[in-house]
């Protein structure tokens, strides 16, 4: 064996000359690297295209959204105790319909064809304020029925823009050969910037119609209403997305129709860390009941002077540019939870100072009203964005049923907190105001509901947070585990 091995011939492996070396370092190599720039620019090209599908999608979003928010402002102020009544329909409707046959529909027919879908229904509640100050005798019924086709929309809506969400950044993440957590916070960021900053436009128009041409509050409305029909039509030129999982099978068919039905329920019921994000999701539905039932409706007219509410649409484009600014911040921020920590901590003093001086007005000014909207919009920027970005990451094995349910627990929110601003109490009891209508609703039962909340959802963040890391690390593990007995 050792005298074949010393009189063995060398490989030509073994040894190489000179202009074997010259020819591998002049072809194969330039060869080589021609074809990793030309998967890398594949890879740009594809992510790129990925981008700009969702960047589009978020335009035709945040237009139809605008200006049904720019509506639902308006809603307090302009139709009082009806708008109040309104808001509660809208956002009991929503919470129904992600609660039962949202998901299934985006499961069922794609994210795009959903978001079409909503747009649509969208339309209907937008078009319901042209027809209340159209037609002042139809305003109640017009009202109500619109919010009640309008919620069902806006649970589709917000169902089916999370999945097309949490594709897009699952195939951008592919394309990139990166964490995916990566891309969902770039695309929240973006979307949330995209949304908010059109909000912020839209929230204007009226003040600024108002202002400068003195127009009726019917051409505004119209105005809406035809923007919103507009985007709902431009929605099916969107690109539908590809589902990024690799999970080697089509969940959406392997499901059973009633788990399709009620996913929402299903993953609240059986995965923990959803109970524990309830909070999150509440603090912005009560913050927002409290901002657009009281302060709009009675702080600003009684603080400003406002009788006619034509600051609100400023202000809440004031609140919008803010969130919208913020949104670009955040998304650069890779730790999500101290993000979503501020802007619990922004919601609760939305409302705690009301409840420190007592709902005394008096001791009120413009400056303490301007940092109570600007509190609310870093608040909504960290809901908007980085709260989605995190629901992605954490149930990214059911994102239907994951942005259902943060229709579900916010749009209850939101209903529950309308409707508490619309009961009645007596002129003694303590937190009793008096209305413009001369009504008398306890505000501070709604703003307890917030600081509380707001508590709660710090608490539960963190834990939630812990439960995922702890999950992933098992995952891992056992991974390991495994790879290490296939080696053996």
């Amino acid at each position: 064996m050792a005298s074949i091995e010393a009189t063995a011939p060398p490989s030509s492996k073994a040894k190489s000359s000179p202009i074997s070396s010259f020819v591998f370092e002049t072809y194969q190599r330039p060869e080589h690297e021609v074809r990793l720039r030309r998967n890398t620019d594949q890879r740009s090209y594809e992510a790129n295209r990925i981008l700009r599908n969702f960047v589009g999608m978020s335009l035709l979003f945040s237009v139809n959204h605008g200006c049904v928010v720019a509506c639902l402002s308006l809603a307090s102020a302009r139709l009082g105790t009806t708008g109040n009544i309104q808001s509660g329909i809208l956002y009991m409707s929503y919470t129904g319909s992600a609660l039962l046959g949202a998901t299934y529909s985006v499961k069922k027919f794609g994210p795009r064809d959903s978001l079409v879908a909503g747009l649509a229904l969208y339309c209907v509640y937008v078009t319901a304020f042209w027809m209340a100050s159209s037609f002042p005798s139809f305003a109640q019924p017009a009202s109500f029925l619109g919010a009640l086709v309008g919620g069902v929309g806006a649970g589709l809506l917000w169902t089916a823009q999370g999945a097309f969400f949490g594709r897009a950044a699952e195939c951008h993440a592919l394309a990139l050969a990166q964490e995916t957590s990566l891309s969902t916070s770039k695309l929240a960021g973006i979307f949330a910037s995209i949304y908010l900053g059109l909000e912020l436009v839209l929230r204007s128009t009226s003040s600024a119609l108002l202002k400068l041409f003195s127009v009726a509050w019917s051409t505004i409305f119209g105005i809406y209403a035809l923007l919103a029909i507009f985007s709902a039509v431009g929605m099916m030129f969107v690109q539908q997305p590809e589902d990024g999982s690799v999970n080697g099978q089509d969940d959406s068919e392997v499901q059973s129709v009633w788990w399709k039905i009620t996913a929402a329920l299903q993953l609240l019921r059986k995965d923990p860390k959803m109970r524990y994000m309830i909070g999150l999701n509440a603090v912005f539905g009560f913050a927002s009941a409290f901002l657009n039932s009281y302060v709009n409706s009675e702080v600003v007219r009684v603080v400003l002077h406002d009788s006619q509410t034509r600051s609100i649409g400023l202000l809440s484009a004031w609140t919008s540019a803010v969130a919208a600014t913020m949104s670009l911040a955040f998304g650069k921020i890779t730790n999500k939870g101290i993000i979503l920590t501020l802007g619990s901590v922004c919601f609760l003093c939305v409302a705690a100072p009301f409840l420190m001086t007592n709902f005394t007005l008096g001791r009120w000014n413009t400056v303490g009203v301007v940092v109570v909207y600007t509190l609310h919009g870093i608040g909504r920027a960290t809901f908007e964005g980085t709260l989605k970005a995190s629901f992605a990451d954490l149930f990214s094995h059911e994102k239907e049923g994951a942005f259902a349910n943060i229709i579900l627990q916010n749009g209850l929110a939101s209903a529950i907190g309308f409707f508490i601003s619309t009961m009645s109490c007596k002129p003694e009891q303590r937190h009793c105001i008096q209305f413009q209508d001369g009504s008398f609703h306890d505000i501070g039962i709604l703003a307890w509901m917030v600081v509380i909340s707001a508590l709660f959802a710090i608490s539960g963040y963190w834990r939630a947070d812990r439960l995922f890391r702890q999950q992933t690390s098992s995952f891992h593990s056992v991974w390991t585990l495994v790879e290490n007995e296939s080696v053996i």
